[in-house]
């Protein structure tokens, strides 16, 4: 007999689509029990095997009742082409065949660096034929007569870990992507030079914009400043900052369809006037004997207007304070950006810093000056650290182990995605492999996983 039917047991499909689930399915839930029947949707199944009773029955009886994709192979050869040429997700490859055998297959396409989970099932077993096998990193080995339970759950096993394997590569890839997002959003805010880097040295909006009033006025010379804001349910601009304006000025509004400040909103358009000028009295709701208004584009998109205006000096801004002051605008739009950025990403980094805290393993991310930027519950626990007062600072100063300092400060490779690993004991006796991994940027990713 060469095989012998089980009953499966379906249930619920359970898809990691997003990094939270990914999280409470790969480090949170119990894994599956074999057999369950439990299928990913699209995931394709490569069987080879020469013999058309046990291919057809490991096709029809097996695998495709549980939703797989399924290719098949009468021979070693075609086998690889086809493993080669469709990269499936596991591959069940008999030993002996015509041309090539299944170990051969597998020594092929590792001569490739092509990595499928293997399942062999062979007539002949020996320790000779196993140890080859497993060297070649197959899932599991089989030995005829074929038990179809047994093999159900072989497949089951190697399928899950391998789609293990990939969530949890892909949530340590998102980490990283996250922090070398959050390093971005802040050299962006360093870009800024002169006037600019006062504007950007501070990420509350309210002190970011008088800021940037007040440089206005500085750098041109003007009397007075404000920065307007479009309030589009009522179709007005509305002055959220301003420079020697009084109570009365400050609570105007300006109409964006009957003002110079709306002209300049939908225009996109800088607007200089002097005091010859006929919509100094017409358009405005200051009488002003010159003004500079330049809008405040985000995204293609209008925002609002900043402006600096003279009602005692008679001189006019020329082309040179329009240049100036839209330089500044453009500060000042970098800088509501980044401010917004910046509090969504904090928002992001909290949420990232709750799912790191379910992580079994050990994990501590540091930036290029190795300052604390992540750190779970796991490794605060395996170094005494408090939860509070460790973000900013350097890892020096909080873990005392030399060999994992030198692991962190001494990476092998400058290059990113360069990783170093090593078995690491603890003061109490326990054994930690460590694995640093070089970020964009020269961040470290740091896991410590308790070996035994």
């Amino acid at each position: 007999m060469l095989y012998q039917t089980a009953p499966s047991d379906k249930r619920n499909e359970h898809s990691c689509l997003d990094i939270v689930r990914v999280v409470i399915y790969a480090l949170l839930t119990d894994p599956l029990e074999p057999g369950s029947g439990h299928t990913y949707m699209y995931e394709r199944v490569l069987v080879i095997d020469d013999s058309p009773d046990i291919r057809d029955f490991l096709v029809e009886n097996i695998l495709r009742p549980k939703g797989f994709e399924v290719l098949a192979a009468s021979d070693g050869m075609m086998g690889l082409e086809l493993a080669i040429a469709k990269e499936p997700d596991l591959m069940i490859t008999d030993q002996q065949m015509p041309g090539l055998t299944g170990l051969q297959v597998l020594q092929k396409l590792r001569e490739r660096n092509i990595d499928i989970p293997a399942i062999l099932i062979t007539g002949e077993g020996s320790e000779d034929t196993a140890v080859r096998a497993f060297r070649l990193g197959i899932k599991d080995y089989i030995i005829k007569p074929i038990d179809a339970e047994e093999l159900s759950e072989s497949v089951d096993k190697a399928l899950r870990e391998s789609r293990l394997q990939k969530e949890r590569d892909q949530l340590v890839e998102q980490l990283m992507e996250s922090n070398s997002q959050l390093q971005r959003r802040a050299q962006e805010l360093n870009v800024l030079y002169g006037v600019g880097k006062s504007v950007s040295s501070s990420l509350d909006l309210e002190e970011v914009l008088q800021r940037v009033v007040e440089a206005a006025v500085y750098v041109v010379g003007a009397e007075e400043g404000s920065l307007m804001l479009l309030d589009e349910d009522r179709g007005e601009l509305y002055i959220r900052a301003s420079k020697n304006l009084d109570s009365k000025a400050r609570s105007m509004r300006k109409r964006v369809t009957d003002s110079l400040a709306g002209q300049v909103l939908q225009t996109k358009r800088a607007i200089a006037i002097g005091a010859d000028s006929q919509w100094k009295r017409t358009h405005t709701a200051l009488l002003v004997k010159s003004l500079i208004y330049v809008p405040l584009i985000l995204q293609n998109k209008p925002i609002g207007v900043l402006g600096v205006t003279n009602q005692i000096k008679d001189s006019s801004f020329d082309s040179n304070d329009t240049r100036a002051l839209s330089a500044l605008g453009g500060y000042a739009t970098i800088a509501i950006n980044n401010a917004n950025m910046y509090n969504t990403m904090a928002r992001e980094r909290t949420v990232l810093s709750e799912v790191v805290d379910q992580f079994e393993d050990a994990v501590i991310v540091v930036d290029e000056d190795f300052r604390m930027l992540v750190l779970n519950a796991s490794a605060r626990g395996l170094f005494l650290l408090p939860e509070d007062n460790i973000i900013g600072r350097p890892i020096m100063d909080l873990i005392n182990h030399v060999g994992l300092i030198r692991m962190v400060s001494e990476p092998n490779s400058q290059d990113d995605g360069a990783r170093v690993e090593q078995d690491l004991p603890l003061a109490d006796g326990r054994l930690y492999r460590a694995r640093v991994t070089l970020v964009e940027g020269g961040s470290r990713f740091v896991t410590l996983r308790r070996l035994g």
